[in-house]
């Protein structure tokens, strides 16, 4: 009997818009909210400002387009993005808009790649990872910044996408160029973000029997670097050496969990690596290189894990709050600020990182029973959210989270109409974790604080924009009036203009509120003597050298302000003491001398006199003369 013959039932056409159309579309969309937003802030009075590690990142790239593509020491930041901005530079020039637009096509490119990743677990329903990222406030913030998020985010996505067509190693003729591929991308990124490089611990069990070629393309990255690290500054690191200090400033007794300068007010990168190099220096008495210092500073947290387990832990579980909770924690530049100026930041504020969080743990539990197909995701997420939390949490260093978080809440979304139970479970776990991101863990207050002294900061480098600067400052006092930074800089700010009593408070408040700030000591010292209080002054120049001793300047404005009072003796070990520590001081030189043949001592100041004529003081090799005349030679 012959069996009857059965009609396919074909499935209903759900989507009637072509793939490629789909990804054009999100990433069309993405590239606009991002111009919009540039549009709305190009007033702003920050907006042609290079802030904290911008300015960085800028004169290292100026530095690289004019010539110098090898550098002179071991690389203390992750090198990639100076690299590119000099490649940028010497096609469009250096404006600031232009890197700004150029990272916002950027960041519309990771938006299209991340929905063409989705659709790959997903199917079509993965296009919504795209168009979250589109619209994700943090993002479009993040890209429009001179800051390396923005190449940080589209070489993770780029990684993702690699790694979802992980499948295909199993077919012969691409097994080599797809994890050769894997490993090249994921060096790209340690080499922007150098803590990615725990990723490859999940990424070697996912790539299975092709982990030496992924080895292979992410050590045809890294040893350049290292042997370039070698050859110019004598110590072999694969990136750079900032392990130890970054490691200290997350784990230290005090650490709140997110950056905090080595010295008060010293929050630029340039700051942070002479800070870290001059205080290990004292420390350990001797000088040190620049893997000594990563390894004082490594010694520093480790010492503090060890004798204070308890307190240790404590600290991590903050720091992972920290990282899975909704507010962005930023340090130089913040989305909060800068939404001031853009509507499209406030209107898409309420699309915050709780509500991706829930999105994923909702799409999680729906696709529980995918967990085989899904697993190198969590993987991914758990490394890196690691690798961040060992060290401390900033927004932007969380930021390469956002696209697996939207990944595996748009794999949820794949048929999810067939696992109904699951949905009510998914709901509640989506709501319930959503509510504790959202639970406030840091002080809003303090975080705007430091954005406007920061921008104040900036502002003050140029003297045609005293009242800007101003301006900052006072916004940084009255959100936080406390602030130590920001009352040493309107001090400053005070002093520089000629309203050096009214800069006298300021520092005085400064030093209130951390009584070892050098630098508030100094000023203080300075101001008061300009006031003509020079007891005080001197008392004041006495605790900056305290404070450092290897300070040459405070030493020998102490000796100034001494010699003054008639303290000659004690000026002339000041100066002295300067002079060792910056013997090319003329003026120091030739104050010295005059102190000195004012005391009948005229062969002991002859030398200061030839010392400070030889650096080129007019005035020493007057004084030289008359030294001269009057013994005779």
């Amino acid at each position: 009997m012959r069996k009857a013959k059965s009609n396919p039932v074909r499935p209903r056409a759900v989507w009637l818009v072509p793939a490629w159309s789909l990804l054009a579309g999100v990433g069309a969309l993405a590239f606009l909210l991002r111009c919009l937003h540039l549009f709305q802030i190009q007033n702003a009075p920050f907006f042609d400002l290079r802030l904290g590690d911008a300015a960085a990142y800028h004169e290292w790239a100026r530095q690289i387009a004019d010539g110098d593509w090898v550098g002179h020491e071991v690389f203390y930041q992750a090198p990639l993005y100076p690299y590119f901005l000099a490649v940028l530079y010497r096609v469009i020039g250096d404006g600031v808009m232009g890197v700004r637009l150029a990272q916002a096509a950027m960041g519309a490119m990771a938006c299209a790649l991340l929905a063409w990743t989705g659709m790959k677990l997903a199917g079509h329903w993965g296009v919504a990872a795209g168009v979250a990222l589109a619209v994700y406030g943090p993002a479009i913030f993040q890209d429009g910044l001179i800051d390396k998020s923005a190449l940080a985010l589209l070489l993770t996505v780029g990684l993702l996408a690699l790694l979802a067509n992980a499948p295909l190693l199993a077919k012969a003729p691409v097994r080599s160029r797809l994890g050769f591929g894997i490993g090249v991308v994921l060096g790209l990124l340690v080499l922007t973000r150098e803590n990615a490089l725990l990723l490859a611990i999940p990424i070697l069990l996912w790539v299975a029997r092709n982990r030496w070629v992924f080895v292979a393309g992410l050590l045809a990255v890294l040893l350049p670097v290292g042997f370039r690290n070698l050859a110019v500054g004598g110590e072999f690191h694969l990136t750079t050496s900032q392990f130890g200090p970054n490691l200290y400033i997350g784990n230290h007794a005090g650490a709140t969990g997110s950056y905090e300068a080595l010295v008060v007010g010293h929050g630029s990168a340039a700051d942070e690596r002479v800070d870290a190099t001059r205080l290990a220096e004292q420390a350990e008495k001797r000088k040190l290189t620049p893997g000594g210092v990563s390894a004082y500073w490594t010694g520093r947290a480790l010492e503090f894990i060890k004798s204070r387990p308890a307190e240790w832990l404590g600290l991590m579980a903050r720091k992972m709050a920290l990282a899975f909770g909704a507010a962005e924690i930023s340090d130089t530049e913040s989305q909060d600020l800068y939404a001031e100026w853009s509507w499209l930041l406030r209107g898409l504020g309420h699309f915050d990182f709780g509500l991706v969080l829930g999105w994923a743990v909702f799409g999680a539990v729906v696709a529980a029973g995918d967990w085989r197909r899904l697993w190198w995701l969590y993987g991914i997420l758990a490394a890196y959210t690691l690798s961040v939390v060992v060290f401390y949490v900033l927004a932007r260093y969380r930021l390469p989270m956002v696209p697996v978080l939207m990944l595996i809440g748009a794999a949820g979304m794949k048929n999810w109409v067939g696992r109904r139970k699951r949905l009510p479970h998914a709901c509640v776990a989506a709501i319930v974790v959503g509510i504790v991101a959202h639970v406030p863990m840091e002080n809003a207050r303090a975080s705007r604080a430091t954005n406007y002294f920061a921008i104040a900061t900036v502002l003050a480098k140029d003297p045609t924009r005293i009242e800007d600067t101003a301006a900052f400052y006072r916004r940084a006092l009255e959100t936080d009036p406390h602030m130590p930074a920001a009352q040493f800089g309107m001090g400053t700010l005070l002093a520089r203009t000629g309203r050096t009593a009214e800069a006298i408070p300021y520092y005085q408040a400064a030093i209130a509120s951390w009584p070892e700030y050098q630098e508030a000591r100094y000023n203080l010292a300075a101001a008061l003597a300009a006031a003509g209080r020079m007891e005080e002054a001197a008392r004041e120049y006495r605790e900056a050298v305290r404070l450092r001793p290897d300070d040459a300047d405070a030493h020998v404005a102490l000796a100034k302000t001494l010699a003054s009072m008639g303290q000659t003796e004690e000026a002339i070990r000041e100066w002295e003491a300067g002079l060792k520590l910056d013997p090319r001081n003329a003026s120091a030189e030739n104050n010295l001398g005059t102190v000195l043949a004012g005391l009948g001592r005229v062969a002991e100041a002859l030398p200061h006199f030839e010392k400070a004529t030889e650096l080129g003081d007019e005035m020493g090799r007057n004084n030289l003369e008359a030294a001269r005349r009057m013994l005779g030679k």
